[in-house]
Order: C-alpha cells, then structure tokens, then sequence
C-alpha cells in the first residue's frame, strides 16, 4: 500500500468528525477503516509519525465554528522574500494552510492566487512536476462555487505532494511543510477565536495536542543535522501549554490558557512570515 501519511485523522479530531454523522454504522466503518490504515502504516514503518493533511485539520475547524476573515491569511508577496530552503518550506505549509482555508470558505479567487504563489515557492524547491501534471489553475477555474470539488482538488494536490516527496527522495520535508500548515491553521483558529469566542473552536484547539505531539517527533526524527532545533524548540515551547490537560479532568483549555496558547502561536507564525 502506498503510505499517505497526511491523509490519514488522528485520535479524537477524527473520532469527533466521525461522530457528526447522523448514520450510526458509517461512523463504526469509518473508525475501522482509518484504524486498520493505521495499524498497516505502522507495519511496514514502525517509526513514521502520522500526520492529518491541513485540508483536513481546516475542515474540521470550520465544522466547529472558523469563520472567513479575509486579512488573516499570509500576505502572497512575502513569498519573493524567501530564500532559503527552511524558509520556504515552512512559508509553502503557511500557503497551503491559507489556500485550505480560502477553498473551504468558498474563496475561489483567493485560493487560486495562493496556488499561484505556491507554484512560484515548489520552482525555487526544485517541486515544480507537482503543479505541472495537475492543471490545478484550470480545475480551481472550472470548479468556482463548487465547495466539493475544491476541497477534492486540494486533496489530489496534497496526494501528489506526498508522493512526489517520497519518490524523490524528500520525505524529510514533509514534516517541515506540514508544520508551517499546522503553525497557520492553528493562528487562523486562535484570531477567529479571539474575535468571536466558540467553545467548540476551543474543543479543536484543544485536540491538536496529539497532533503536536506527532509533529514533534517526526521532526525530531529528520533533525539529524541539526537544521531543525529552533523550530522543535518553539513546538516544545507551545506544547507546555497543554500540560494541563494532563493534571486536570478538563477536556479543554481555559480561557486564560487558550489566550496564552493564541499568543504563542500568533507570535510564532510572525515569525516564520516575516523571516
């Protein structure tokens, strides 16, 4: 089987998402199914940490209450600003979030510009075979107002990058890409958040400790050389933030807890857009 490591939902983000269905026996399919993915993953790569695709994270915010605000996205004329290859992996994750969140709300021409500025960053990463045998531009076009067939055209383009990073020889960049997804779907969630507290929102917020904590080894897997520690250092750093879970009977953070999280994460994502 070939592996999509980013397709595949963790713990209780998928079970919650699961559990929305209205039909009983399509949601016990749906834990099985993912569960026996799982477990075929984890066999033939005992030590690769799986990790959900910002597609999917999106979505499951936006079930939970992430409205459009349409100055939170990164702004796409930053991207000329990148010149090394750490941060342009991490700023094509913070597009690929922004392009997830546009696709999601309905925000075709947005997203379309920020495919754009993603083809533009996959030249400079020696990607650019991704964009070319998609016509993704085209199918974004074609498919305006078609909330389904957008979020299948970012699916087909994470499937591609996947796989484009595994055959090439590049599968240590997927963890650093899917960071800076995380890092902006996480900030998107905490503004939204801010300007309009949702206790569910705050549920998701929540949950995406597991996903953190994925993140965190797989990064710690492919930092052989080094190259990755400050990033690790600032995950570490935002990661206390959930120790509380562990000493309490909470399933949530509190406010004051969600207002110090939204700061980290907040000034984190700056950090890596503004280089």
């Amino acid at each position: 089987m070939k592996k999509k490591k980013f397709f595949i939902l963790l713990s209780s983000s998928f079970l919650w998402f699961a559990c929305e269905s209205n039909n009983e026996n399509a949601t016990v399919e749906a834990v099985e199914e993912i569960t026996e993915e799982v477990d075929e993953v984890l066999e033939e790569e005992s030590m690769s940490y799986l990790l959900p695709s910002p597609l999917q994270i999106a979505e499951i915010f936006k079930n939970s209450g992430l409205t459009y605000i349409g100055d939170l996205t990164s702004p796409t004329e930053l991207a000329a600003t990148y010149n090394t290859k750490y941060s342009q992996k991490l700023n094509f994750g913070i597009y690929s979030a922004d392009m997830a969140y546009c696709i999601i709300n309905d925000q075709t021409q947005s997203a379309i510009e920020y495919l754009s500025t993603l083809r533009g960053l996959s030249e400079k990463m020696w990607m650019t075979d991704v964009f070319n045998t998609m016509g993704l531009s085209k199918r974004l076009e074609a498919n305006v107002g078609q909330h389904d067939s957008l979020t299948t055209i970012m699916a087909d383009l994470q499937i591609q990058l996947d796989d484009y990073l595994e055959e090439n020889g590049m599968g240590y960049t997927g963890p650093v890409i899917f960071a800076g997804a995380w890092i902006e779907t996480m900030y998107l969630g905490a503004k939204v958040n801010q300007a309009n507290s949702n206790e569910k929102l705050i549920y998701r917020l929540t949950e995406q400790s597991v996903v953190l904590e994925n993140l965190l080894k797989a990064l710690e897997q492919i930092n052989e050389d080094n190259d990755f520690d400050e990033l690790i250092a600032d995950l570490k750093v935002v990661n206390k933030n959930f120790d509380v879970l562990e000493e309490g009977e909470e399933a949530k953070l509190g406010d004051e807890q969600v207002e110090k999280l939204s700061i980290q994460i907040i000034k984190l994502r700056n950090k890596i857009i503004n280089n």
